[in-house]
């Protein structure tokens, strides 16, 4: 409606401004025959006139200009520019069924701007989401060894009593022990408490019989499987009180577990193995707790001394380890003998600690002694070439054994197989 209004005002002031050519020669042409006077007077009354009418025109003017430039300033806020000069592309034909989406490439993508603005670039091999990073399957580490292992192991730990008297030796899967104990028994020989659980073995002895300082061994191993070939009548009625699965030589329940060895007389030719012995008590124990700390790869041992080995007498038996590097263990000696297991392999395990303690009278018999294995004292850790001078703490037979530094760190073993001589104080000395 604005605009209309403009255009009459537009044209009707154009008509006005053609009309003033017109109507001064036309007025002058009818005056022409007048006397001067009356020319005059008519004359200066047309120039009245005419001023007056000028001077209406310029007004009106004015104001069709004004309203002229108030009616286009509005319609030039009404107007919109149209997103884009071309049609509207017609829909794409969609198929009912479902179907991956395929990016359109850079060569068929449509010319059409909007619809360009509405689709997902196009996308290359190189800037696609990356490929899932392959995380390898976490470690399982053997609890008495510290070693990695393909799957948890969840079975008990099995303690065998082996012969160490020198008609039994060389003895059956010695190496293959995760903790091997050396205890002081009668007439001042020495017994071994082997604890398997890592890994199998073949033939396993001699198996000897219990003795009551057997039992803080195996207080704290979740309920082991502990093997023997027997024990006074003292020690097998002590023994019910222990949490563990006792498997007996000769015991109704146990029969097949053991047998006889021809390559020894008895009473050094008993044997058994890992097979017999899961077989027969697997599924009534349980699983052993981490026994030690163990150097991560590229951890050093602190507070360290290096050292060639170490002298151990037990009365009888005097044992000896010396650090070697090829084997990567302490080969032990007995009685100036190299040891080795029954397929001729030297006994050379990754760690060996000296736990000084205290021997006392066993309840079972007077001349049977007895460590005390509670509470404190001096231990030797030799690990690595090398040894730590330190401490070893347990506060219960429930509790595990702990070997500190003297700054009561707990020193950190080498991964592998553990040797542990329950010595008298002041019957070992360390070889520089």
């Amino acid at each position: 409606m604005l605009g209309r209004m403009a255009a009459v005002a537009l044209l009707r002031m154009s008509r006005s401004r053609s009309l003033e050519h017109v109507r001064e020669p036309f007025a002058a042409g009818c005056l022409g025959a007048a006397a001067p006077r009356r020319d005059a007077a008519r004359a200066a009354l047309m120039r009245h006139r005419v001023g007056a009418a000028q001077g209406g025109k310029r007004r009106h003017l004015a104001s069709a200009l004004w309203l002229g430039a108030l009616v286009m300033l509005a319609a030039c806020s009404q107007i919109r520019v149209p997103e884009t000069t071309e049609p509207a592309p017609a829909p794409a034909t969609t198929s009912t069924a479902e179907s991956p989406v395929t990016p359109t490439s850079a060569e068929t993508a449509p010319s059409d701007t909007a619809t360009a603005a509405t689709q997902a670039p196009a996308t290359s091999a190189a800037t696609t989401e990356p490929a899932a990073t392959t995380i390898p399957e976490p470690l399982h580490r053997a609890p008495l060894t510290g070693l990695p292992t393909a799957a948890e192991i969840v079975r008990p730990a099995a303690v065998v009593k082996i012969d160490n008297h020198p008609a039994a030796l060389p003895q059956w899967g010695l190496n293959l022990a995760d903790v091997v104990y050396e205890e002081i028994v009668e007439a001042r020989l020495t017994r071994f408490a082997a604890i398997f659980h890592s890994r199998d073995t073949g033939m396993i002895g001699p198996v000897r019989s219990a003795r009551t300082g057997d039992f803080a061994l195996l207080s704290n191993l979740n309920r082991p499987i502990f093997v023997n070939s027997g024990a006074n009548e003292y020690t097998e009625r002590a023994l019910r009180s222990v949490d563990t699965v006792n498997i007996t030589d000769g015991g109704s329940l146990d029969n097949g577990v053991f047998e006889r060895s021809s390559a020894k007389n008895p009473p050094h030719n008993l044997v058994t193995d890992s097979a017999r012995i899961y077989s027969a008590g697997a599924d009534r124990g349980g699983t052993p707790p981490a026994y030690f700390r163990f150097r991560d790869e590229g951890e050093t041992l602190q507070r360290a001394d290096a050292v060639s080995g170490v002298d151990i007498d037990f009365g009888q038996i005097e044992a000896s380890y010396r650090w070697d590097a090829a084997l990567g263990g302490w080969a032990r000696t007995q009685n100036s003998d190299a040891h080795t297991d029954f397929d001729g392999v030297r006994i050379a395990p990754e760690n060996v600690i000296v736990q000084f303690v205290r021997y006392r009278q066993s309840p079972a018999d007077p001349l049977t002694p007895e460590p005390v294995l509670t509470g404190s004292g001096v231990a030797w850790i030799l690990s690595d070439g090398q040894v730590v001078q330190g401490t070893w703490e347990r506060l219960s037979e429930r509790d595990v054994t702990v070997f500190r530094s003297d700054n009561a760190v707990i020193v950190p073993l080498t991964p592998g197989r553990t040797w542990i001589a329950l010595a008298r104080e002041g019957t070992a000395t360390l070889v520089r």
